[in-house]
């Protein structure tokens, strides 16, 4: 791994340059205030560019025209603006065009604009000069101190710099307003740099968060396993916060798990034993104290976390803020990212927000209706509609309270050390939601390299492709939780029906979604009944009822299901983007709809012998796909499709190890099969060897021949992968 090095020049479209005035070695540089707008189209323009604002209410008589640079770029200054936002767009011939590199937009009523933010040009800037960091954990960085226009200078506390908490006493130059460090190497995982300064009239600089990883190869999304840790029902290592809520079903209701029970798993090493790389955690705001009525007029407690009733404040049965840190210290110790379930679409009515802002913008109110009841279709009033009448939604048109729920996730980005961020139901707030946040991570991407995971759910049917890209591009979302290959993965795995039906979805998927994608596809989550008791049958009539005395029982006996999810991981985990694995899955807990599918997860000597040996199985596949660059992120081509049989291997372009899948159901006997490989493996002539029976498989390009053993699963793969 080549060290990460901070770039020279950022290209910022709407750019209020902050670049000193007059800067010398031995003196404290000014910031300028020159605001200028610059576009940059990829293909050239015919005709004069001009922009429209907001700052002369949008006037088109006399637009200002920018000018080209000569290189196909058209800038304009921009003199004399108040301090405050502005929207603007650029006009070529009779159209207005937003501006293609600003990720942040602003409404002005009911049109939306490109944002300009022109602060007070007064208040003392903080300006990256100089980052990197070696794969050995030397940091070298320079941060320079820049003066507002009225040069107040430096105050004499609260301009410090710290590294992982601890100030630098020494970092900071007075002189020429230059930090500067060169730190002893840091050890493995994860680090930070913050940076702090006000001038002498209490004016205080944006901060600057710089979280950076010291590791010896560069960190993929889809390297390992993602897994979801619901909250409350994982595991409860601390009885002094649990408090069930009076009156509410169990089942509905708190149950104990907590952030320390998460973090006492990771350092029992239940994670790393699957493989897993990515931990995602539920939503992990305060959420109100008493009892609600959720689906089917069942009281239900805010134990889920959907529910948020207060900002910037752990869920206290779940933990304090500390106990939070030491989970994401723990996973990061291990190379393990965290990411939390972000709610955004609306928020509780005991929030201070709703409180205190319904009447000025910040709420869909008039316009909102419950999602589902008559005349308010989930789809056509997706943006405005509301979940519930206690669960107000937010307008992502209101500049404010973008701005408010914006700096809220940033603040718990850094707060809590995450990595990224689980978005709920993207499909119900305008777009302005993803691509700020995504801009406001990308900014620090830029100055450290370090990469955050933004995955969205957006709950859609087998046919719902296109919705899911409608929100996935470098500007918003990485991927998206794969609806449109759940629903065929369960009926073929659970439900018994062909394979060709989940190849199809397979194929389908390759030729839609854009290059970089990185989707999510999964099995089981927290909205569905669990694929245990649909493989078991146990969902038909009463026991589909999440409240009904006929729902699944506590264990699942039918040796059938567990080799149906057997099946159903082998081909899950060795698919392309992250894989999912949804708390309780890997060992076949049962259960009907939520929150009958939330039960308490099991450990250890509470399993039975079958749920042992099908989370040997996720282990083993977990493993080998964390030790196999092909089955992290090379290419997937199908060898043979059959009703009962799949095989499809995996290889990297430039070759290398890669990875052949075998899934037979068949219940008899088969003759050997020869299979074409393709790509890199026809060239191949090594064995390899299935991580499950040890069979060996004698690659020969054209004509390698696979064993089919009745009713198994391989995955072979060069046996120096192989984990003892």
């Amino acid at each position: 791994m080549t060290p990460f090095r901070f770039p020279r020049a950022l290209a910022f479209p709407a750019l209020l340059l902050a670049a000193a005035c007059g800067e010398t070695e031995d003196s404290i540089p000014v910031r300028t205030c020159e605001v200028t707008l610059t576009y940059a189209p990829q293909l050239s323009v015919q005709g004069a560019v001009s922009v429209v604002g907001e700052w002369d209410g949008f006037s088109s008589t006399n637009p200002l025209k920018l000018q080209d640079r000569g290189d196909g770029v058209f800038t304009a200054r921009l003199e004399g603006l108040e301090p405050r936002d502005y929207g603007y767009r650029f006009v070529l011939g009779d159209k207005q065009l937003m501006d293609p590199q600003n990720p942040y937009t602003r409404w002005v009523r009911a049109d939306e604009y490109s944002r300009l933010t022109v602060p007070d040009c007064r208040q003392p800037v903080l300006e990256l000069r100089r980052f990197s960091v070696t794969p050995s954990g030397r940091l070298d960085l320079e941060v320079a101190y820049l003066d507002g226009t009225d040069e107040a200078g430096p105050a004499k506390e609260g301009v410090e710099l710290s590294v992982d908490g601890e100030v630098k006493p020494n970092a900071f130059d007075r002189s020429t307003g230059r930090f500067i460090l060169d730190a002893e190497p840091l050890e493995r995982g994860k680090h930070h740099v913050k940076v702090t300064a006000r001038d002498s009239q209490g004016r205080e600089a944006n901060s600057l968060y710089l979280p950076f990883w010291v590791e010896e190869e560069k960190f993929r999304w889809e390297s390992g396993l993602m897994y979801f840790a619901f909250t409350d029902r994982f595991h409860n290592a601390r009885a002094d916060n649990d408090g069930p809520v009076a009156d509410v079903d169990p089942i509905a209701n708190y149950q104990g798990g907590d952030f320390a029970g998460i973090t006492e798993k990771l350092e029992a090493g239940y994670f790393d034993a699957m493989g897993i790389r990515t931990l995602w955690i539920s939503p992990v705001d305060q959420n109100p104290e008493g009892r609600f009525v959720g689906t089917g007029g069942k009281y239900y407690s805010g134990y889920h976390g959907y529910w948020p009733s207060k900002p910037r404040t752990t869920q206290h049965r779940f933990g304090s803020l500390e106990e939070l840190r030491a989970l994401t210290t723990a996973a990061h110790k291990r190379g393990i990212r965290v990411i939390a379930d972000l709610v955004l679409n609306h928020v509780h009515q005991e929030h201070p927000y709703w409180v205190e802002h319904q009447g000025d913008g910040w709420f869909n109110t008039s316009a909102s209706c419950v999602c589902g009841s008559q005349d308010c279709d989930w789809e056509e009033k997706r943006l405005t509609c509301k979940f519930t009448n206690y669960l107000p939604d937010f307008n992502w048109r209101s500049s404010d309270m973008v701005d408010q729920f914006i700096d809220d996730s940033l603040w718990w980005l850094e707060a809590a050390d995450f990595d990224g961020f689980r978005m709920d139901a993207v499909k119900h707030m305008d777009q302005v939601a993803g691509r700020t946040l995504r801009g406001k991570l990308k900014e620090i991407t830029a100055m450290t390299g370090t990469e955050f995971y933004l995955v969205g759910e957006t709950f859609v049917g087998a046919d719902g492709r296109s919705q899911i890209a409608r929100y996935v591009s470098p500007r918003e979302l990485d991927g998206q939780f794969d609806f449109p290959m759940y629903w065929p993965l369960r009926e073929a795995f659970a439900d018994g029906q062909g394979l060709e039906r989940v190849d199809a979805a397979v194929r389908a998927n390759e030729v839609f979604y854009a290059p970089g994608t990185i989707n999510s596809p999964f099995i089981g989550n927290h909205d569905v009944a669990r694929f245990m008791s649909q493989a078991a049958k146990q969902l038909e009539g009463a026991g589909g009822d999440p409240f009904s005395n006929s729902r699944p029982p506590a264990t699942v006996t039918d040796a059938s299901a567990f080799e149906k999810a057997k099946y159903a991981f082998t081909f899950l985990l060795t698919q392309p983007g992250v894989p999912l694995v949804y708390y309780g899955d890997e060992v076949g807990m049962p259960g009907a709809g939520d929150p009958d599918n939330r039960r308490m997860m099991r450990f250890d000597s509470m399993l039975e012998p079958m749920e042992k040996e099908l989370l040997e199985v996720v282990q083993k596949l977990g493993r080998a796909r964390r030790l196999n660059p092909a089955l992290q992120t090379g290419e997937r081509h199908t060898l043979r499709v059959e009703s009962d049989l799949y095989i499809f291997q995996r290889s990297l372009p430039g070759g290398g190890p890669g990875a052949i899948v075998v899934i037979n159901r068949g219940t008899v006997q088969r003759p050997s099969l020869e299979i074409d490989l393709v790509g890199s493996l026809a060239a191949e002539t090594g064995p390899y060897e299935d991580i499950f029976s040890g069979r060996t498989l004698q690659l020969a390009g054209t004509a390698t021949v696979v064993e089919l053993p009745p009713r198994s699963v391989s995955v072979y793969v060069p046996a120096e992968v192989l984990l003892p």
